[in-house]
């Protein structure tokens, strides 16, 4: 349908593609999800690789307006803070940076306005790649100044009593941005994109 009306097709896709044993992934690494929803979309970047005009946008760790990670820890942070609990374990195993719904829009405008090449291109933040933990640690710093009540804990260990199944996340989520700061666009530091999504979150 695209190639018959001649539509750009844009499509997000995930860092579960990869199997995350590199340190860091750029858009030529070959597809080894390591779960059905890593399979999904590697299948949905393939067929989306299929329309002539297309552009596929390579995500991890995605936080935007709704229910998410960040959110999440700003409230733990807040339990902490009034006494209810008294410390907070998350995952210290898994690495990668936070790509922002709002610089992801602004890149999918930019490839879009700017005519670069229809291909796949990563998109996260830019800056320093960090566990979950450290992110964590920041957020309780940033919202209650209790970032040391954060403790680090292993995948294995996290996981170790789930109820039910977990969709394997990749060890290592860092993407190569080289290519698609090469279009032009100048990628946003993910810590300070943090920085400023906490603090418009306390304001509400």
């Amino acid at each position: 349908m695209c190639a018959e009306h001649n539509i750009t097709l844009v499509h997000v896709s995930s860092d579960y593609v990869f199997d995350g044993t590199a340190e860091l992934h750029d858009e030529e690494e070959a597809f080894a999800p390591l779960g059905v929803y890593g399979q999904s979309k590697a299948a949905g970047d393939i067929a989306v690789a299929n329309a002539p005009r297309h552009y596929i946008l390579r995500s991890s760790w995605v936080i935007g307006e709704g229910h998410n990670f960040v959110k999440t820890m700003m409230g733990l942070s807040g339990r902490v803070a009034n006494g209810e609990l008294e410390k907070v374990t998350v995952v210290d195993d898994q690495y990668g940076r936070l790509t922002f719904t709002k610089d992801m829009a602004d890149a999918i405008f930019h490839l879009l306005d700017s005519g670069a090449a229809y291909s796949t291109y990563d998109l996260t933040g830019s800056g320093a790649v960090k566990s979950w933990a450290d992110i964590a640690r920041t957020v309780f710093d940033l919202t209650n100044g209790n970032g040391g009540k954060v403790k680090p804990i292993s995948t294995a260990e996290y996981f170790a009593n789930a109820k039910v199944p977990v969709s394997p996340r990749p060890t290592y989520s860092a993407l190569d941005l080289a290519k698609i700061e090469a279009t032009g666009l100048d990628v946003p530091d993910w810590e300070e994109s943090l920085k400023a999504y906490v603090t418009k979150e306390l304001k509400k």
